[in-house]
């Protein structure tokens, strides 16, 4: 035994040497470029440019062209003397970085990410949840916009056989004084009448919606669940007054909605029905978001989720932390909970039902079957659902059981596992395009074995493509792809800007889903480059004023306005982009240039060295913005950044802190032009929003921001992992359909679906 083990020690010694020594090899500088970094560079970026600390600890990693680089070694490196690296050695050395470790292409092979094994996000988990319930239920639709149902009543009591008249009201919003209605109609009497509003509403957003109802007389209200008024007023006051109530509701459904109302000897009658959605401001229900046909009511738990983990640019469910375990189980209490109340309703069955143990049976197996998404084994079916279930067992206790089992089981919250059949891609499509899922179409189709090859996913793709949990889904990513995380940020100086309110930036936000909405879906070519050079902009009269362009319309409603073609450029000049990348009191053209250089155009930015606070107070009062950043980021050590993002920054001055067109600036003329160095080493002039727009539109640099921030909200992975390929692809496939939206959206849901965690490259 000593033998054996001093034998091993020495086989190990000897492998460990070996290691060494291959690793000291493949260190040693391969050619002159690389020996001139080892000897000048690398003491203070690290052997393959990973960062020092206490020297510079950023990585040295960029976009920028090989020429630039050259033009900054020679420049500023090494940071003590930068004589020592010059000409033909700065070449050099600047061919080796950009080869090794610098340029996206030489990261890509050098980290090549994988797939890897990945939790529901909150938002999946939330859309599912909705949906393994409307399984039951029934799934909720909206299709047709343009108000709610109008029963009008002769009477008080909403009797059917004193009904009189039944329209579509485009809104709540009626104050009918001592009259009635129809005050040429003699069956309404002034002293008696009733009203009942009936349909779905829809929700955009999701989160908290307050729904507030004005009214002297009698009311109630019922959002989504039709058991449970959210407000209630039926006893007329005969004063004017407030009455609320706030629901949580998932954005891109609809939801049923009912509202009664009743006149009896008051004297005068009005009713008006308002909300607050997540992200505006209060409002009388606009036609767009009602509906006449009433829908199904969605389940929404009202469990809060710590955020997802966001650090590498979109959320993904990459740790379980002990918050977010113990949020995943008071989501499946709450669920469990509901669902044991509502047993016999889904169920179809009754509490003294003799059948009512086989149907609760069933019910449990097609809950877990669907929240695995895939049918159940033997083995699943007994753990899960069977061994749950005892004859002097009530079977809302066991309900509880396998609803709180399912819903923390991987099987649920895990969705890849690793199995390569049709029911993972199912998955994964589902997953994609609507963060839930599959529907009863497409799990048909994986159990038919109709998703083996792309065709087949493509066909199911494009069917999904059109439902609302798609829209929502993209308007989302959308969202991500402009920055509108920090739309709360906003604020204003109302003495300079007294029109700004929370009431406008919710409409410049409207407007900005709107415009977004009418290039991805009611443009037949969904054309990428429309969000770029359009200079039409959907406004409503209140807007108009502020913007100063011609409106017809009323004033809530909102309406395609033309802008001309050198004052607008797509969502480069959206005022809500605008106002929310600008100071409060003045314009930023950092803050635009970083979001646009970032964002739009897929170029890297480090961080700056040293946090530089901008102080306008500091300056000379005559001082243009424009001069203002060029004074502050005139040093080297910005402008390596700065040449990039002022150009594109100063294009926009034409803009104020709110997006309106102006000429001046602290009364002098405003010089929008630039020399602007490409990512791929072109110089090109920008002298106004049109022209930044032409180079955002032929960028390939872009494009594949465009593509790669789609790809990662779908898949929740990085586009690198599925193929050295998968990007070069889209990309070009992206180009030859006319930069369609759509059609990228499909091609990218393909390929994620089509590949899983521990799949071979495609």
């Amino acid at each position: 035994m000593q033998f054996a083990y001093k034998k091993f020690c020495q086989l190990l010694g000897l492998l460990l040497a070996v290691l060494f020594s291959q690793t000291t090899v493949s260190a040693m500088p391969s050619s002159h470029g690389a020996k001139i970094y080892a000897n000048k560079c690398a003491k203070c970026h690290g052997n393959k440019g990973q960062g020092v600390a206490n020297e510079y600890d950023e990585p040295l990693t960029g976009d920028w062209p090989l020429e630039k680089l050259v033009r900054v070694i020679t420049k500023t490196m090494p940071e003590e003397d930068p004589s020592l690296c010059i000409d033909k050695e700065a070449e050099l050395v600047a061919n080796y970085i950009f080869k090794e470790f610098y340029s996206p292409k030489s990261r890509a092979l050098n980290n090549r990410p994988r797939i890897k094994l990945s939790r529901l996000t909150n938002r999946q988990f939330l859309h599912s949840v909705a949906d393994l319930i409307g399984n039951f239920t029934g799934n909720s639709f909206f299709n047709q916009s343009g108000g709610l149902k109008a029963n009008y009543f002769n009477n008080r009591n909403l009797s059917q056989n004193k009904q009189t008249l039944n329209k579509i009201n485009e809104s709540i919003n009626f104050d009918y004084g001592a009259t009635t209605p129809y005050p040429n109609n003699v069956n309404f009497k002034q002293e008696e009448f009733s009203m009942r509003w009936s349909g779905s509403v829809f929700a955009e957003e999701t989160g908290d919606h307050k729904f507030i109802i004005s009214s002297e007389n009698g009311v109630r209200l019922w959002v989504n669940n039709m058991d449970l008024k959210l407000i209630e007023g039926w006893v007329s006051s005969g004063q004017r007054r407030e009455l609320t109530g706030t629901v949580r509701l998932i954005g891109g459904r609809a939801y049923p909605i009912k509202l009664d109302y009743f006149k009896y000897k008051s004297k005068s009658a009005s009713v008006k029905l308002e909300w607050h959605p997540p992200h505006g401001s209060r409002q009388v229900l606009p036609p767009r978001n009602l509906s006449p046909n009433i829908t199904n009511k969605t389940f929404v738990f009202s469990q809060p989720f710590p955020p997802d983990d966001s650090s590498i640019g979109y959320k993904r469910g990459n740790s379980i932390s002990k918050k977010w375990d113990e949020s995943a189980t008071y989501a499946a209490i709450e669920t469990a909970n509901w669902i044991a109340e509502n047993l016999d309703s889904l169920a179809k069955t009754t509490s003294k039902s003799p059948d009512r143990l086989i149907k609760a049976k069933q019910l449990a197996s097609r809950f877990a079957e669907y929240a695995f998404r895939r049918p159940l084994t033997t083995e699943e079916d007994q753990i899960f659902v069977h061994s749950r279930f005892g004859p002097s067992k009530p079977e809302t206790d066991s309900i509880k059981e396998v609803i709180l089992l399912t819903l923390k089981s991987p099987r649920f919250l895990y969705p890849d596992l690793g199995q390569m059949d049709d029911y993972s891609i199912a998955a994964r499509l589902a997953l994609g395009l609507w963060d839930s899922l599959p529907d009863t179409e497409l799990a048909q189709a994986a159990a038919a074995g109709r998703l083996k090859n792309e065709n087949q996913v493509r066909q199911q793709a494009m069917r999904m493509l059109h439902d609302p949990r798609t829209k929502a889904k993209l308007r989302s990513m959308m969202h991500h792809w402009l920055g509108l995380d920090y739309a709360e940020e906003i604020a204003k100086d109302r003495k300079i800007f007294p029109q700004y309110d929370k009431s406008l930036e919710a409409d410049l936000r409207t407007s900005l889903n709107l415009f977004l909405d009418e290039i991805i879906w009611e443009n037949a070519g969904a054309d990428f480059r429309a969000l770029f050079n359009s200079n039409q902009l959907p406004l409503n009269s209140r807007l108009a004023k502020v913007y100063r362009v011609q409106h017809d319309g009323t004033k809530s409603e909102f309406s395609q306005s033309s802008f001309d073609t050198n004052k607008r450029a797509g969502v480069l000049t959206h005022p809500y982009l605008l106002t929310l990348y600008s100071y409060h009191n003045s314009t930023s053209p950092i803050h635009r240039g970083v979001f646009i250089t970032r964002n739009l155009l897929g170029r890297s930015l480090k961080p700056p060295p040293e946090a530089v606070a901008f102080k306008d107070e500091g300056f000379e009062p005559n001082m243009t913005m424009r001069e203002k950043v060029t004074q502050t980021t005139k040093a080297d050590s910005c402008m390596t950044c700065h040449s990039i993002i002022n150009p594109i920054g100063f294009s926009l001055e034409n803009f104020d802190s709110i997006g309106r067109f102006r000429q001046t600036d602290n009364g002098r003329p405003i010089d929008t032009s630039s020399e602007y160095l490409t990512v791929e080493g072109n110089p090109i002039h920008i002298n106004d929003p049109p022209t930044l727009a032409s180079h955002a539109i032929n960028s390939p640099s872009a494009h594949k921001r465009f593509i790669e921030m789609l790809f990662n909200q779908v898949a929740k992975q990085p586009i690198q992992a599925y193929g050295s390929g998968a990007l070069r692809q889209l990309y070009e496939d992206f180009a030859s359909a006319n930069y369609n939206i759509r059609y990228l959206l499909v091609e990218i849901a393909v390929i994620s679906a089509m590949k899983g965690l521990g799949q071979k490259e495609i």
